[in-house]
């Protein structure tokens, strides 16, 4: 019966000490697997010159899309990325680059800068302007009877790009600034047109120039359909300043 018992304990205390050891393996195992390092890929540089958005702007676009492995470089001064990646990440990042990165197409704007009266101005009345469909519209919503061409403008700019124009006549000096955005759709072509007309009232004492705002607005406006962009009273409002718009992309 002693025997049989201590037989007994033998075998309970092998598989016990059978059972440590395995786990022991297990958990080697698994902390093997767990700490073995992640094989590096093989990266590929790449030198991109950017030539026509901001090197910043195409920097925080791309950047994203740098793999873990990966680095980029900007160099500043010559408009030039330096990219060290995965041969699929410098795929993914040239092919964003040669989208965003274009020539900015050329627009062109005509700008009609109308006088409006509330007589006929001593005979100084446009007789062709009055047959417009535009300034004939203008008639049945304003009190004005006559109308005066004061100056007009092809303007050409380069899409989310400034133009700064001087215009008028009849000894008003105005001054006209311009910056468009074009924005393609199915259909038709559109502008966001961030547009503002200002009177030059001569110099402060400080040597910058004295303006009254005129106009200052933002519009849309479709390829080749002109559009009142806003009128200005002068003079108590016997007198009106008619800003008058169309555009369109340069092929």
């Amino acid at each position: 019966m002693r025997k049989t018992t201590v037989l007994f304990l033998i075998f309970l205390m092998a598989a016990v000490f059978s059972g440590s050891l395995q786990a022991v393996n297990v958990e080697g195992e698994q902390a093997n697997q767990t700490e073995k390092p992640q094989k590096r890929p093989e990266l590929f540089k790449k030198i991109i010159k950017v030539n026509y958005i901001d090197l910043n702007e195409a920097h925080r676009i791309l950047r994203p899309f740098v793999s873990p492995w990966g680095r980029m470089e900007v160099l500043r001064d010559r408009g030039i990325l330096i990219i060290d990646d995965t041969s699929d990440s410098l795929a993914k990042m040239i092919s964003i680059l040669e989208e965003i990165d274009k020539a900015p197409l050329d627009l062109q704007f005509h700008i009609e800068l109308i006088m409006g009266m509330a007589g006929d101005e001593g005979g100084k009345v446009d007789k062709e302007l009055m047959s417009d469909p535009v300034i004939k519209e203008l008639r049945t919503l304003l009190k004005y009877k006559s109308f005066q061409l004061l100056d007009s403008s092809l303007i050409k700019v380069q899409d989310g790009y400034y133009s700064n124009q001087r215009m008028g006549g009849e000894g008003i000096s105005l001054k006209l600034r311009l910056r468009p955005r074009y924005i393609k759709e199915d259909k038709k072509d559109t502008f966001r047109v961030d547009l503002g007309l200002s009177h030059f009232q001569g110099y402060k004492p400080d040597g910058n120039e004295r303006t009254a705002t005129l106009i200052d607005t933002v519009l849309n406006l479709e390829d080749g359909q002109r559009t009142v962009v806003g009128v200005s009273k002068l003079n108590g409002g016997d007198k009106a300043l008619i800003l008058i718009i169309s555009g369109k992309v340069l092929k």
